[in-house]
């Protein structure tokens, strides 16, 4: 019994320990984000699981019958693997993207376990239960202890990368560098902005989402060469200071603020540390007083606050302010938005216009176009030139895609991410189709104090647009019924499901050839396979 117990132990405390690991790595080893993430729902079942008060109630039975809770221990471990096993047939296991960081962290906690299971089997196999069955109920903890154990030789060896990076674009005196920050819409805009550069000058990319100092510091040490003459740089971060770190690698000449809404502010802490980063005042303070800054006025939170970006550089001028809703430095005229296609002019201030037809999801992206227009024409392209460059801009640069769906429907895919300015878009984008609208999304997290209240104001979004909501996480779903109700929206259409199959099917038993189906956020992975043809 003793070898099956160490077993079974060692195989479902392994995946709880990479668990630990996957959310460390998703939260980009964030104290901050990590603890919000802690403060979900699905954080708080780490330590609430039902299994964990068996377990408990287990250690309590010990103490007086030793052999039936060890018997009894044994069966729920076997158990819990089962689940496991059930969990890689149906590909819901979750692992950690693996890098060479992650690799010494799994190395890390599967000694610390091996060790531990040696020790105990070796001296101290009277107390084998009550060891095991401690670390296991502690498991989560001690995997987040292996990823902060690491963490001073990891900033240690990260300083030492950055310093390489620093120098290297130090170097490049030509090199123009855009730096793209904000709370929404970065990776758009910087997708649209080197797709136009592409056309004129020898363009790189910060890749797909890679936003953080070590992705940006990579792109710069292994993929920046002195050929490039234009580096678009897309920056995130969580912390007042982190847009600075990240300038003092990349020295941008140009910056763009791509917009200002409530999404981080939980791990900011507070408006003014967000408006610090996401804000542009880190960024403004670096750049030279022969770079731009690129504003986006139809964001309320950066239209109000703008001003206050003379705070960090007193002696930089050149704002440059676009609009969609306003004759700005940058504006647009007979805006057209249909299912799949956007068409507008653009017009820079002084009257050169460009007309623009975009095989693109969504009327928003016209304010990232802007700003990435704006950008170009101070580097020296012309309105004529970004038009036509214009003309193939892929779909994959949207941050949405439409999709032909099952049974007729068609499925509005915005999945990789949310935040409240693009939710609140994509509701809007639904309403050109004449079927019923549904819509699938989790709550939104690290929004800090105003969560309450941006979920209630989603809420009324999806009221007055959706017949069906299905929330997929349990956070906030008061809040989001309560504002859809207040639109009238039935109690009995908004619904908290959370596996795959069952989303579907509630789907499938609600529309019929022509409705619409909007993935909003970080929904079950495997659910869109389910639902496209």
């Amino acid at each position: 019994m003793i070898f099956l117990l160490s077993f079974f132990w060692y195989i479902r405390t392994a995946r709880t320990l990479l668990f630990a690991l996957y959310i460390w790595q998703i939260k980009e080893y964030h104290i901050g984000r990590f603890f919000a993430y802690l403060k979900t729902t699905k954080g708080k079942r780490l330590f609430f699981h039902p299994f964990i008060a068996v377990k408990l109630a287990l250690l309590a039975l010990w103490f007086f019958e030793p052999q039936i809770a060890l018997a009894l221990l044994l069966f729920l471990y076997v158990s819990e693997t089962g689940l496991l096993a059930n969990a890689l047939r149906t590909k819901t296991f979750i692992l950690p993207v693996v890098t060479r960081k992650t690799a010494v962290l799994i190395f890390s906690v599967f000694f610390v376990q091996s060790i531990f299971l040696a020790g105990t089997l070796i001296y101290f196999i009277n107390s084998l239960f009550l060891a095991l069955l401690l670390f296991d109920v502690f498991s989560l903890v001690i995997g987040s202890l292996v990823v902060l154990i690491w963490q001073p030789y990891t900033v240690f060896e990260r300083r030492g990368v950055l310093k390489k990076a620093t120098e290297k674009r130090k170097k490049l005196k030509n090199l123009k560098v855009v730096g793209i920050t904000g709370s929404y819409g970065k990776t758009s805009t910087k997708e649209f902005l080197a797709h136009i550069l592409q056309k004129k000058f020898v363009v790189l990319k910060t890749p797909e989402h890679k936003n953080s100092e070590i992705g940006i510091t990579h792109t710069i040490l292994y993929n920046l060469t002195d050929e490039h003459e234009v580096f678009v740089c897309e920056m995130g971060a969580y912390s007042k200071g982190g847009i600075k770190r990240l300038t003092d690698i990349a020295q941008p000449t140009h910056g763009i603020v791509t917009g200002v809404n409530e999404q981080h502010l939980g791990v900011f802490g507070s408006g003014m540390n967000l408006f610090s980063a996401e804000g542009g005042g880190e960024l403004v303070q670096s750049l030279p007083q022969d770079g731009a800054l690129i504003l986006n006025d139809d964001s309320k939170q950066l239209h109000e606050l703008g001003s206050w970006l003379q705070l960090w550089n007193p002696n930089f001028t050149n704002y440059v302010w676009c609009s969609t809703k306003t004759q700005k430095d940058f504006f647009t005229k007979d805006i057209i938005v249909t299912k799949d296609e956007t068409s507008f002019i653009m017009i820079k201030k002084g009257g050169e216009e460009a007309k623009v037809k975009l095989r693109l999801i969504g009327g928003y992206n016209i304010e990232n176009i802007l700003l990435a227009a704006a950008i170009a024409t101070k580097l020296g392209m012309s309105m004529k030139e970004i038009e036509e460059a214009l003309k193939d801009i892929p779909n994959e640069a949207s941050s949405m895609l439409l999709i032909k769906g099952k049974k007729g429907i068609e499925i509005l895919d915005s999945s990789y991410s949310a935040n409240p300015t693009g939710v609140f878009a994509n509701l809007e984008h639904q309403k050109l189709w004449e079927g019923k609208k549904i819509v699938v999304m989790p709550s939104l997290i690290e929004l800090g104090s105003a969560s309450h209240e941006v979920h209630v104001k989603i809420g009324r979004k999806i009221g007055e647009v959706c017949g069906l909501a299905v929330i997929t996480t349990p956070d906030e779903f008061s809040s989001l019924l309560k504002g859809a109700k207040e639109k009238g929206m039935k109690e009995e259409n908004m619904v908290l499901l959370q596996r795959p199959q069952e989303i579907a099917q509630k789907i499938f038993s609600f529309t019929k050839e022509g409705d619409i189906v909007l993935l909003e956020g970080r929904v079950p992975s495997s659910l869109l396979s389910l639902l496209k043809s």
